[in-house]
């Protein structure tokens, strides 16, 4: 603090010191004494009040606090802020684990990383392979964004063209990839994942499979799709993956046409894909399709 008693107006060095030492008087103990008190000493409450505006403002200058970080746009109000992008995208996905067929945690195994529809969750997503009898672990990976009771691989919003929705299901398909080097290292794995989802989850399956297919075993995906600008503007290397989509024809939600054009773009780029239809089926998994889904995986599985 600067040296102030030396200059101040009305005050002894010693009257000064002695104030600076005291408790501060408060603004109405002042009022009420000001207009009660003798003319010099009014002079000195002058005086002492002068001081105090200095010591505050001193006061102020060596203690005031670090701006505050700047806000992130992106948080909602109400909730805590996320990350910035970069952050997020780096940060691995939570999951939980599933063993089937007798599997113990510490064996290798074969790793099948499935991914949930939008609003679904990885808990009741895992229920499907309450019945699975193939040796594997099953990662069920909970999508990055809450929606409604569940959550969400991407943005879906009913008007968003495909080039628009391409990019969130390529966004989020690169944290599934990176996620897959995650569980690999964490976990005993045998052979390359099988990636697999339904609906949201479906279309992830597409787009790793049609971005990577070097690292995959096979994809399975169960009422999804690929958006054209996802398509491969390449022909595939050589890669032993498959795709095998599956899906049901009276889908309305999404739609077997694109699916098959989908499936077909791949083919034609040399991409072992094919699609298996069921009739009757709409936009879920029926006894029949689940059959069809365990054979398939069963298959994979004997590769090993």
């Amino acid at each position: 603090m600067p040296k102030l008693c030396a200059s101040s107006p009305g005050l002894s060095e010693a009257e000064c010191e002695r104030y600076l030492k005291a408790p501060r008087p408060t603004i109405d103990h002042v009022v009420v004494a000001f207009f009660v008190m003798p003319t010099t000493t009014r002079a000195r409450l002058v005086a002492l009040l002068a001081l105090a505006v200095l010591v505050a403002a001193c006061d102020s200058r060596s203690s005031a606090p670090s701006p505050a970080p700047a806000s992130n746009s992106g948080s909602s109000v109400g909730l805590s802020p996320r990350p910035p992008t970069a952050a997020r995208a780096a940060a691995p996905l939570e999951y939980i684990e599933r063993l089937t067929g007798g599997a113990r945690s510490d064996d290798a195994l074969p790793l099948i990383v499935a991914m949930h529809g939008l609003g679904d969750r990885p808990e009741s997503f895992g229920e499907l392979f309450a019945s699975f009898d193939g040796k594997a672990r099953v990662v069920l990976l909970r999508a990055p964004d809450a929606w409604g009771d569940g959550f969400s691989w991407f943005p879906f919003r009913p008007n968003d063209g495909d080039a628009l929705r391409s990019r969130g299901m390529s966004d989020a398909a690169e944290r599934v990839v990176a996620m897959l080097g995650v569980l690999t290292a964490r976990r005993p794995t045998r052979g390359k994942p099988i990636v697999t989802g339904f609906s949201q989850g479906g279309m992830l399956s597409f787009t790793i499979f049609a971005r990577h297919p070097e690292l995959v075993q096979a994809a399975f995906p169960i009422g999804g799709a690929l958006p054209e600008p996802l398509w491969p503007s390449a022909d595939a290397a050589h890669s032993a993956a498959r795709l095998v989509a599956l899906h049901g024809e009276s889908d309305d939600r999404v739609p077997l046409g694109p699916t098959r054009a989908a499936v077909d773009a791949l083919g034609r780029r040399g991409f072992e894909a094919r699609i298996e239809t069921f009739p009757g089926v709409g936009h879920r998994i029926p006894a029949e399709l689940r059959a069809r889904y365990f054979e398939l995986l069963r298959e994979e599985l004997s590769k090993g």
